[in-house]
């Protein structure tokens, strides 16, 4: 009797629970007992007497299998870790250089649908970062990947009208404050960051922590020939960023039916790139999926940076984007008429135009706003710390108030697209020549033309 030992394999190409059960049941099927797969960690451990068998097994369903020792997991995982922060770092300096941290397409309570169709091809993108292993697995379990995508996508799209009608509703009755709204775009952010890390090789230790619910694998719910059906109602429900966005605009509707639609149109948008990716990946091969999922990995942490540098203005701190510091100059001190700082900001297409002025502490603030070019980013300022949030309409707006603290004041529209500063010092006649600060720079909002 051939005696069984022990052994472990690396195993690559894994993106899902389902993707594990299947390379499990295989090696099973060979005579191998303590059969273990971790799609997370990227390994199967068993007790077999013919690794052979096993790695000519896992190589037929698509994934590529091999031995390993400790010492070589241990430098693959320092070197994968510095690779991470190489591209993270990367992400950022080309995000900075290029469409900025702001860059969404433009929203307002009176968005076209097709503007809302457009929105939603746009972040299918990060739709597909998202449930992209979701996808395949249902793709691949299926006969007929036509169909299984199509009854995904179904579901998906009346998920996120439901969630439009329901967040409308709540949006009719409460309003969140700018702070709320930038904490729950921050993590809306930092889950898509994680989510993105996640889906590379020497970060899958974050899978154990981000993964699909147990009962979408259990055999009745798989064997269920609606079951992809039910698994995108399920994933309609998941928290993403653009989702996420997309609901504080169906919230800001303050009506269930208009949230409703707005959801719907918006998810109609991202059905074409998921179902097209559905169908495909259930004849194109494995090789292929695994380089869309990693493309889609770093698509996905690009826009987590860029959202919760949006929750970041949303809450009135500096961003990202903040970078270069910039000397004081007469054009950024108030007038003082009748013991008031007397500031002007022309809110256009460009923005707010000046967005960063010097003020004195302790002496009242009149904050005149211009509304010359009213639009759906700029139509709503907040500065979250002093809790004041006012409507911007065409014309001349108003805003008093007395800064207390030295420090920086942060204001941003609605959106957390545009952002500005106030620099608050003690004395306005008694400045250093040398000083400087990082104000917010002038970003175009929306689709605003220069």
């Amino acid at each position: 009797m051939i005696m069984k030992k022990a052994i472990t394999l690396k195993i690559t190409g894994m993106h899902c629970n389902n993707c594990s059960d299947r390379i499990k049941k295989a090696v099973e099927k060979l005579g191998a007992i303590n059969v273990e797969v971790s799609y997370e960690k990227g390994l199967l451990t068993c007790d077999s007497s013919n690794i052979d068998k096993i790695l000519s097994s896992i190589k037929v369903l698509g994934y590529e299998g091999s031995q390993i020792e400790s010492k070589e997991i241990k430098k693959s995982s320092y070197t994968g870790i510095f690779v991470g922060i190489t591209v993270l770092l990367g992400l950022y300096l080309i995000i900075k250089s290029t469409i900025g941290f702001n860059y969404m397409p433009q929203l307002d309570e009176n968005a076209s649908y097709p503007i809302l169709l457009i929105l939603g091809a746009i972040t299918s993108l990060h739709c597909l970062t998202m449930c992209g292993g979701i996808v395949i697995s249902q793709s691949l379990a299926f006969k007929n990947p036509v169909k299984s995508s199509l009854l995904y996508n179904a579901g998906r799209v009346i998920a996120y009208t439901i969630v439009g009608g329901i967040v409308g509703g709540i949006g009719s009755v409460i309003s969140f404050s700018p702070l709320m709204k930038g904490y729950i775009t921050i993590f809306a952010g930092v889950f898509m960051i994680l989510l993105g890390l996640s889906m590379l090789e020497p970060f899958k230790f974050l899978r154990s922590y981000i993964k699909i619910p147990k009962f979408f694998k259990a055999p009745s719910f798989m064997g269920n020939s609606k079951a992809p059906f039910y698994i995108g109602l399920a994933t309609g429900f998941m928290p993403c960023g653009p989702l996420q966005t997309m609901q504080l605009y169906a919230l800001g509707t303050g009506s269930p039916l208009k949230g409703a639609i707005a959801m719907f149109f918006f998810s109609i948008g991202t059905v074409p790139l998921m179902m097209g990716f559905g169908t495909i990946s259930g004849y194109i091969s494995s090789g292929l999926n695994k380089k869309l999922l990693k493309l889609s990995a770093v698509l996905v942490m690009v826009l987590g940076v860029i959202i919760i540098n949006r929750g970041l203005a949303l809450q009135g701190k500096t961003t990202f984007a903040s970078a270069a510091k910039q000397e004081i100059t007469s054009a950024m001190l108030p007038e003082i008429i009748n013991e008031y700082q007397v500031i002007t900001t022309y809110a256009n297409n460009n923005g707010y135009e000046p967005n960063y002025f010097v003020l004195e502490k302790g002496r009242a603030v009149k904050w005149v706003i211009r509304g010359e070019e009213v639009n759906a980013c700029n139509n709503e300022v907040a500065i979250p710390s002093l809790g004041i949030n006012m409507k911007v309409e065409p014309g001349y707006n108003v805003i008093e108030f007395t800064p207390e603290e030295e420090g920086q004041l942060g204001f941003s529209c609605w959106m957390g697209m545009l952002d500005g500063s106030f620099l608050v010092v003690e004395d306005l006649n008694n400045l250093p020549q040398d000083m400087d600060w990082t104000p917010a720079p002038t970003t175009p909002c929306c689709d605003g033309e220069r």
